[in-house]
């Protein structure tokens, strides 16, 4: 099993099509093909189904899924240190919650390497009880994580929310709605990341608010899976507007919820008291801007 063959299996999941994973690639449909079947030969089974509503993960591909995206995020870090890292003049490691990179680090991630080009920079990404154990563990200066945020250990600046919904199969009722409340969840089979996310306290909480119990069928570590559930209207899956945007997929519908404190609250963190390094300080002020230009950027009323 080859690296690269990771990497070509995680673009096609991300497209659910060989075609425009190919081009993302940089690599003609057959050479993909032919990458993903040898993939396909080294681990005895098969990845991707074709049927009618285009490519589908079979489940071996979704046990893949997670296990792939770390193997080539830690391959990723390795090759960037030892390609630059060697004659750095600092380091910075961050954690972020999953997700987040997609929904608003990229932009600061790519200017401060930008900025700083021989700082070498280790990403991490974990789910928020992650980010918090590598805070407490001095393994990471910074993370961007999910809120409520115990003030009492942390420093948190607030950066970036997103409102939560579900993305549900349109043959799905709830799908129909063009807003939902948590009421509206009872008896629904949902697919929601891991329990140690702060979304699932959040929900459960008001759910239980709400007198209902939420019917979870499955917890996964990445939110591509729960399109996956919602693609084979086996679950809706609990996901953000931004998110379900940059998924979109045929027969596939997000609903938000009418209640704006059903949101992902994310926070720039660090342990209360510590001093960040030069290079923590220049990034911090990078989210910010971000953050500022974002807003500024927003039409009037938009959440």
């Amino acid at each position: 099993m080859e690296i690269q063959q990771l990497r070509y299996f995680l673009t096609i999941c991300r497209y659910h099509s060989f075609a425009k994973a190919a081009e993302a690639c940089f690599i003609s449909s057959q050479g993909i093909s032919m990458a993903i079947r040898r993939l396909e030969e080294y681990l005895s089974c098969k990845l991707f189904e074709r049927s009618q509503k285009g490519i589908v993960l079979t489940e071996h591909a979704r046990y893949l899924l997670p296990i792939a995206t770390q193997i080539v995020e830690l391959m990723d870090a390795c090759e960037e240190y030892f390609s630059s890292g060697q004659d750095s003049d600092s380091r910075l490691s961050l954690m972020l919650t999953r997700g987040i990179m997609d929904e608003f680090a990229d932009t600061p991630v790519n200017e401060f390497r930008r900025l700083r080009p021989k700082t070498f920079l280790e990403l991490r990404y974990g789910l928020d009880a992650d980010c918090e154990d590598a805070l407490d563990s001095y393994e990471v200066e910074l993370a961007l994580t999910a809120g409520p945020v115990d003030n009492n250990k942390y420093e948190a600046e607030f950066i970036h929310s997103a409102r939560f919904g579900i993305v549900a199969h349109s043959s799905f009722a709830v799908a129909q709605r063009d807003s939902i409340n948590i009421r509206d969840l009872d008896g629904v089979p949902l697919v929601i990341m891991q329990n140690r996310q702060k979304t699932v306290a959040m929900l459960a909480e008001a759910a239980e608010a709400a007198g209902i119990t939420l019917n979870i069928q499955a917890y996964v570590e990445d939110a591509l899976l729960t399109y996956q559930f919602a693609n084979l209207k086996e679950a809706a899956g609990i996901t953000t507007q931004s998110l379900a945007y940059y998924f979109a997929r045929k027969n596939l519908k997000f609903v938000p919820f009418d209640d704006p404190a059903l949101s992902w609250m994310v926070y720039i963190v660090k342990l209360r008291g510590c001093k960040l390094s030069p290079a923590a300080q220049m990034f911090s002020q990078l989210v910010r801007q971000h953050r500022h230009n974002r807003l500024m950027d927003k039409p009037l009323g938009e959440f």
